[in-house]
């Protein structure tokens, strides 16, 4: 469900590896403040479904929360989008067509073992 949720929102995926990177340097104060305060409410309403849903603490869930989001940025840009050339190199080599990742069903395997280590060790 959250794998889906975020591989269905490529623009936010693709800010979510630049937001840390690029979109929160060089801003105002408050700027900075302004998008911080902002995110961090989303987080927490995300974070508080999450719980009703999975039954895990709030540390977990916002460590369930950050790693998604962080995944999901990263996968993005480093395999789900490759350039022309990227394209042309993994179909005439299909032998490491495999490095081109598909966001979803990746992060939903790590979410998935996230989630199951967390309900084993809370």
């Amino acid at each position: 469900m959250i794998a889906r949720s975020l591989a269905a929102r490529p623009l936010f995926c693709d800010l979510l590896a630049h937001a840390a990177m690029n979109l929160e340097r060089n801003v105002s104060l408050e700027t900075a403040y302004a998008y911080k305060t902002s995110t961090l409410e989303q987080v927490l309403l995300v974070t508080d479904h999450l719980r009703g849903l999975l039954d895990l603490t709030v540390q977990q869930t916002r460590d369930l929360v950050g790693t998604a989001t962080s995944m999901a940025g990263a996968f993005w840009q480093m395999s789900a989008t490759p350039g022309s050339q990227l394209e042309q190199m993994y179909t005439e080599h299909p032998d490491i067509a495999h490095a081109n990742v598909e966001v979803e069903p990746r992060l939903t395997r790590i979410l998935t073992a996230l989630i199951a280590g967390m309900r084993v060790n809370p």
